[in-house]
């Protein structure tokens, strides 16, 4: 951890960094990580030197991301792909998180992109081939936006940015010309009807972080 830490600070020409985050910690134990001389221990010591400002942690699971927020060493949480217009699984993080004033921020708006090109010209889900009834689920609602005036994708854009829950928003951006178009779409106005409309087409099971079939 030390020498990524090291490393990060090298290729970014820093002294210092102003916010870590402890990515993915799903890919070991909770218990590993946490342990004396894991990867958390040596990440506050590197903030009690003064290398690093503040402490985060992003990953996926939303019962180990809510282990970690409620260890009290975290100063923000990202969650991904599990709170967009089709997934609603990242509901008990954000409740969580705002609970204990852990700003929470929502990266992967789109689900990796369906939700930004449709359906039709990007079946996947968070990055793996989306099953059948979802990709189904987000034709009729992109068929409610287009009755709306609105783009599938200022509507899943602007589902999380307009949760007060949510701090920021992390959009992956392919060109330049992105930026702008992020901001147009951000500005876009959505009828408040539209709202209970695609609410009415989420699965029940995608409240629910432990049985979602989609994440």
């Amino acid at each position: 951890m030390r020498r990524s830490v090291e490393r990060s600070l090298r290729l970014l020409g820093m002294d210092r960094l102003p916010l870590v985050y402890l990515h993915d910690p799903e890919h070991t134990s909770y218990e590993k990580i946490m342990s004396p001389g894991g990867a958390v221990e040596v990440l506050v010591n590197l903030k009690q030197e003064g290398v690093i400002e503040h402490l985060g942690v992003a990953g996926g699971p939303v019962d180990l991301m809510i282990w970690y927020v409620e260890t009290g060493t975290f100063e923000a949480a990202i969650t991904h792909n599990r709170y967009t217009l089709i997934n609603r699984t990242a509901e008990p993080l954000l409740e969580r998180a705002a609970q204990l004033s852990v700003p929470a921020l929502n990266a992967a708006p789109y689900g990796g992109g369906i939700l930004a090109k449709g359906p039709d010209a990007y079946a996947r889900y968070a990055y793996q081939e989306a099953p059948d009834e979802l990709v189904e689920t987000v034709r009729k609602m992109s068929k409610f936006c287009r009755e709306h005036g609105v783009t599938l994708a200022a509507a899943a854009l602007q589902f999380s940015i307009t949760d007060p829950r949510v701090v920021s928003i992390m959009v992956g951006l392919s060109r330049p010309e992105r930026v702008e178009q992020t901001l147009e779409l951000a500005a876009h106005p959505v009828p408040d009807e539209l709202w209970p409309r695609l609410e009415a087409l989420v699965p029940e099971e995608q409240h629910d972080p432990d049985v979602s079939r989609w994440t």
